[in-house]
């Protein structure tokens, strides 16, 4: 499991959920301090915690805003948003990929 200091800086930019491309949409990842997540799910701003226990990683999401976006980024928000409430793992891969997953889930970033 990645350490929170390999997680923390600059944004991770989700490029794949569940293997397709987000395309164009801005999907982010940011660790602001330990045990917290934040960033932009295609169109709005979330908020969630995530806890490791050296053995599962796993993300609770929080409060979101509340604007609406086209369609197709409604359905990649919602999607990204179910994503997240099903990892349990955390890697960085030998691209430097963060890889979120859990069973039927993956989303990968980079930076």
């Amino acid at each position: 499991m990645p350490s929170f200091e390999q997680l923390s800086g600059e944004p991770w930019q989700v490029q794949s959920l569940n293997s397709k491309p987000v395309g164009n949409a801005t999907v982010t990842l940011v660790f602001p301090e330990a045990g917290k997540l934040a960033g932009r799910a295609a169109c709005n701003n979330y908020m969630a915690t995530y806890s490791d226990d050296g053995q599962q990683f796993t993300i609770q999401p929080g409060g979101m805003t509340m604007k609406a976006c086209m369609p197709p980024l409604m359905e990649l928000e919602s999607q990204f948003m179910d994503a997240l409430k099903g990892v349990d793992t955390a890697v960085l891969n030998d691209l430097g990929e963060l890889v979120l997953s859990g069973e039927g889930v993956e989303i990968k970033a980079t930076r």
